[in-house]
C-alpha cells in the first residue's frame, strides 16, 4: 500500500512547532531593518545610522496604513470620482 505525498507533508507540517508571537515579531524587524538597508544601497544613499530606527518606524507605519486600504472592499459596481478641473 503507497503513501499519499500529501499525507507525509501534512504530518511533517504537524510535528513542527509554531512560532511564537515574538519570533514571528523579530522575523518582521529583520526584514523591516534589511528592507531599509538594501533600499538605501539601491538608491545610493548613505544612511546615517542615528536614522536607521526612525525610517525603519516610518516604513512600518507606511506598510500597516496600506494594509488598512487594501482590507476596504469595493464593490465590482464602484467607479473613479470625476475630475474636476479650474
Amino acid at each position: 500500500m503507497k503513501r499519499k505525498a500529501g499525507r507525509k507533508l501534512k504530518s511533517a507540517r504537524a510535528k513542527r512547532p509554531r512560532p511564537t508571537r515574538a519570533a514571528a515579531k523579530a522575523r518582521r524587524e529583520d526584514s523591516i531593518d534589511a528592507l531599509v538597508t538594501a533600499n538605501a544601497q539601491a538608491l545610493g544613499l548613505a544612511l546615517d545610522p542615528a536614522w536607521h530606527d526612525s525610517i525603519a518606524f516610518n516604513l512600518r507605519l507606511i506598510l500597516r496604513h496600506a494594509a488598512l486600504v487594501d482590507e476596504f472592499a469595493l464593490p465590482d459596481d464602484a467607479e473613479p470620482a470625476p475630475v474636476f478641473h479650474a
